[in-house]
C-alpha cells in the first residue's frame, strides 16, 4: 500500500497566487499583479479601480490582508471523496488524473486506489488537479471570488491572502507593521470553519473583537477592519452590521460587513470599501455627539427640575395664557433652550471637539472622491430632509395643534382633491385668551394658495415672484412642489379652525359639543365656544326657515348661507349642513416647518409688494 501523502495547500505566503510547495520558503508575501487563481469574466470599471487607488492613497493604506479558510485547498483522498459525494458528475473531469480507477462511491477500493494515484502525480499533475477541484467543490464560487478580489484591489498596495492558521502565526508581525503613515486594511471572512481550538478564534468577528480589546487605538489610525463574507447579501450590509454588533458584541466603529457578491460589481465593491473606511471616523463622531447629548440631557433635566415653581408657572402657564400659546408649546420651547445650550457646553469641550474635528477632517479628505449614492441611500436622505422641512399630520392633528402659517389642506375629494397651503402672519393667526383673534374679520389676515406637486424626479423650479418652490415635498422627499402665490385666495378662518377640533384634521363641527375633546390651551377652549356661537347663528337661520317654509326652503337657504372656506368660486361647492352639524371636504394633512414656512410668508409679502410699471407708449 502506498503511503498516504500529506495534504497539499494553496501557498498563502504568496497571496492570491497558486504556487508549488517548493516555493513556500522563498515566496514573497507581496501580490504579483499578474498572478491569479482564476481570471474574472470581465475586468472592473477603470473608474472604480482609479477611485479605490485614490482612496487608499489619501488614507495611506499600503497593504490589504484577507483571512479566509478558502485560501487553503487540500488535495487528498478526503477531498476527492467529498467532491464525488457532493457532485457525482465530477468523475468525468477527475477521471484523467485517476486512470483505471472507478470514481464511484460504491467502489470498495476507491480510497486505496485514489491514494495510490495521488502519490504517483508529479508537481504539474497536482497543480492541475488542484485547479479542477477548485471548480468542483461546493465553495468553488467563493474560491473564484478570491481571484476577482485580486483584480479589484489597487496595484499600488501589497495584498496578502492568509489562511486562519497563517493569521494566527503572523498576527503580531502584521499588526506591528502598521503605522500612521503605512496603514493596513484587514478583511476577514466571517465563517472561517476552523476546528483548532488553539487558534483562539472560529469566526472573523472573533479576530476583530480581539483586536478591539487589545489595540483599540489602532482603528482608523493604523488599520481598518471589514468582514468580506458570503453570509451578508449585497445591499444588506448596514442591517447586518447592526445585527452583528449585538450578536458578536463588537462596537460598530470597529468593523463593517462587505458582501462577497460585490466582487462581481466593481462600483458596488468600491462603495462597500468606502463605507468600511469612513465607518470608524463617522462612528467616532456619532459616539462623541451621543455622549455629549446624553450628558447634556442629564444636565438639562437637572436645570429643568431646579426651576422655581413660581418661575415655571409664569413662563409655562401665565405667559402662554396672555399670548394665546399652548402651555405644551411653551414647555417644549423652554426645554429646547436649556438642552441646546447644554449640548454646546459639552460637545465644545477641548478634548471632545478635538477628536470630533480630527475625525471630520479625515472624512472630508476623501469625501470629494466620487461615489454614487445608492437608491436606498437617496431614499433615506430624502426622507430625513422631508422630516426637517415638513411636519406630519399625526404630530399636528393628534395634538389638536392650532393653525399655523404653512398648514397644508386637502380640499375636495377623490380625483378632484387639491392641495392648498395657509399663508398668514403668525401674530394675526394667534388666538388670544378670550378665544378671538385681534383682526378676526379682516379678509387680509390669511390666504390659501394652491400647492401643486411637480413630476417625480424633476428639478426644483427656480423661485420667482409668482411662485414658491418646496423641495422634497412628496414621495418621502423625492418629489418637489410649487406654491402658486398669484392664485392665492382669502381664507375663512372660522371654517379652517374646525380642523383643530378634530383628531383627523377634518373641518367639521358636530351639533353637540364633544365632552371628550381636550384642546391644547384655555384660549382654544374659548375658541371652541366662539366657533359654536358663530355656527349656531347659521343653524338658527336655517332651522327658522325650515319651521316657516319646510325642508325645501331650508335646504336652499343652507346652500346659500353656509360659510365657505374661501370666497373663491372653486370653494362654493364645498360645505354641507345636517341637523345642526357642518361638514367640509377640507382636511389639514401636514405643515411646512419654519424657517421654510417663514420664507413662504416673506415670498408672499414680496409678491404683494411687487412693482407695477407704466407701459412704455413710445415703443413702435
Amino acid at each position: 500500500m502506498v503511503s498516504k501523502p500529506k495534504p497539499l495547500k494553496v501557498d498563502t505566503a504568496k497571496p492570491l497566487a497558486v504556487v508549488e510547495p517548493a516555493a513556500l520558503a522563498t515566496a514573497s508575501p507581496e501580490l504579483d499583479g499578474n498572478a491569479g487563481v482564476n481570471e474574472p469574466d470581465k475586468a472592473p470599471s477603470d473608474k472604480s479601480s482609479a477611485m479605490l487607488a485614490q482612496l487608499f492613497e489619501r488614507l495611506k493604506i499600503v497593504k490589504i490582508v484577507f483571512v479566509d479558510d478558502k485560501a487553503e485547498l487540500q488535495v487528498d483522498v478526503g477531498a476527492i471523496v467529498k467532491v464525488l459525494a457532493a457532485k457525482p458528475t465530477a468523475n468525468d473531469v477527475l477521471a484523467p488524473f485517476f486512470p483505471g480507477v472507478i470514481l464511484a462511491l460504491d467502489n470498495e477500493a476507491l480510497q486505496e486506489q485514489v491514494d495510490a494515484r495521488l502519490g504517483a502525480l508529479n508537481a504539474e499533475g497536482l497543480k492541475a488537479l488542484r485547479g479542477v477541484l477548485a471548480t468542483q467543490t461546493e465553495d468553488a464560487a467563493e474560491r473564484e471570488a478570491l481571484g476577482r478580489l485580486q483584480v479589484l484591489l489597487p496595484k499600488t498596495a501589497t495584498a496578502n491572502l492568509l489562511t486562519p492558521h497563517l493569521w494566527h502565526e503572523r498576527r503580531a508581525e502584521l499588526i506591528a507593521e502598521c503605522s500612521d503613515d503605512r496603514r493596513t486594511l484587514f478583511l476577514f471572512d466571517q465563517e472561517l470553519e476552523v476546528d483548532d481550538v488553539n487558534l483562539g478564534f472560529a469566526k472573523g468577528s472573533d479576530i476583530i473583537r480581539d483586536m478591539a480589546e487589545k489595540e483599540k487605538s489602532g482603528f482608523g489610525t493604523r488599520w481598518f477592519c471589514g468582514m468580506l463574507t458570503h453570509t451578508v447579501a449585497m445591499g444588506e450590509e448596514v442591517a447586518s452590521w447592526r445585527r452583528l454588533e449585538k450578536e458578536e458584541r463588537i462596537d460598530l466603529r470597529f468593523f463593517m460587513p462587505i458582501a462577497k457578491a460585490t466582487l462581481d460589481d466593481a462600483p458596488a465593491f468600491y462603495a462597500a470599501v468606502y463605507r468600511t473606511l469612513i465607518n470608524t471616523y463617522c462612528e467616532t463622531m456619532k459616539s462623541l455627539a451621543s455622549s455629549a447629548f446624553a450628558t447634556a440631557l442629564k444636565d438639562a433635566l437637572e436645570r429643568f427640575y431646579d426651576l422655581d415653581p413660581l418661575d415655571f408657572e409664569h413662563m409655562v402657564v401665565k405667559s402662554s395664557e396672555v399670548e394665546g400659546v399652548s402651555e405644551l408649546d411653551t414647555l417644549i420651547r423652554l426645554y429646547g433652550i436649556i438642552q441646546k445650550d447644554q449640548v454646546k457646553v459639552h460637545i465644545l469641550q477641548q478634548a471632545a471637539v478635538g477628536d470630533f474635528s480630527l475625525a471630520a477632517r479625515t472624512v472630508k479628505e476623501i469625501a470629494d472622491i466620487s461615489r454614487e449614492l445608492s437608491t436606498s441611500a437617496q431614499e433615506r436622505l430624502h426622507k430625513l430632509r422631508w422630516e426637517e422641512l415638513y411636519e406630519s399630520e399625526q404630530l399636528i392633528n393628534g395634538y389638536n395643534d392650532p393653525l399655523r402659517n404653512g398648514d397644508i389642506f386637502e380640499v375636495g375629494e377623490g380625483e378632484g382633491m387639491k392641495l392648498w397651503v395657509l399663508i398668514a402672519q403668525p401674530c394675526d393667526l394667534m388666538v388670544r385668551s378670550n378665544g378671538e383673534r385681534v383682526r378676526e374679520e379682516n379678509f387680509k389676515v390669511a390666504v390659501l394658495a394652491p400647492l401643486r406637486t411637480r413630476p417625480l424626479g424633476s428639478e426644483t423650479v427656480p423661485k420667482d415672484s409668482l411662485s414658491f418652490s418646496l423641495d422634497h415635498y412628496d414621495h418621502n422627499g423625492a418629489q418637489p412642489a410649487v406654491v402658486q402665490l398669484a392664485d392665492a385666495t382669502p381664507a375663512n378662518l372660522h371654517v379652517l379652525d374646525l380642523a383643530v377640533l378634530n383628531k383627523d384634521g377634518r373641518c367639521q363641527l358636530s351639533a353637540a359639543p364633544d365632552p371628550a375633546l381636550s384642546l391644547p390651551s384655555k384660549a382654544w377652549e374659548n375658541r371652541d365656544g366662539k366657533l359654536r356661537i358663530h355656527f349656531s347663528k347659521i343653524t338658527r337661520q336655517i332651522e327658522d326657515a325650515r319651521t316657516a317654509h319646510k325642508d325645501v326652503v331650508a335646504t336652499l337657504l343652507a346652500a346659500a348661507v353656509i360659510p365657505r372656506g374661501s370666497p373663491k368660486k372653486a370653494f362654493a361647492k364645498y360645505g354641507s349642513y345636517d341637523n345642526g352639524g357642518f361638514a367640509y371636504p377640507l382636511r389639514r394633512c401636514g405643515r411646512i416647518r419654519d424657517p421654510l414656512a417663514a420664507s413662504l410668508l416673506t415670498a408672499y409679502s414680496r409678491f404683494l409688494a411687487r412693482d407695477a410699471y407704466e407701459h412704455d407708449y413710445s415703443k413702435a
